[in-house]
C-alpha cells in the first residue's frame, strides 16, 4: 500500500515539474501566430490541406497568405498589418 502512495506522489511531483519546465521554456513559433490569423476553414483552396499547413509554409514565405481565398476584409487587413509590423513583407 505504501508503495502505491509513494509512486503516486512521485508521479504527481514529476508531472508538475514537467509542466513547469514546459511553460518556462516555451518557444513561440511564428506559424502559431499565422494560424491564429488565418480563417481556420481548412478548405485546401490554397494548396495546403489545412490552415496549419499554410501557416507552417508561411514561416519560409510569408507571401503565401495571398493564396488563402477565404482571407478577406478585416482578417486580411489584420494579417497584412501583422506581417508589416514584423517586417515580413
Amino acid at each position: 500500500m505504501i508503495g502505491i502512495i509513494i509512486i503516486t506522489v512521485t508521479a504527481l511531483l514529476l508531472s508538475l515539474l514537467i509542466l513547469f519546465v514546459a511553460d518556462r521554456f516555451k518557444v513561440e513559433n511564428k506559424s502559431d501566430e499565422f494560424d491564429k490569423l488565418l480563417p481556420g476553414y481548412n478548405c485546401g483552396v490554397c494548396g495546403y490541406g489545412t490552415c496549419k499547413g499554410l501557416a507552417d509554409a508561411m514561416v519560409d514565405d510569408p507571401q503565401l497568405y495571398q493564396k488563402c481565398k477565404p482571407l478577406r476584409g478585416d482578417a486580411l487587413r489584420e494579417m497584412e498589418a501583422y506581417l508589416r509590423g514584423n517586417n515580413l513583407i
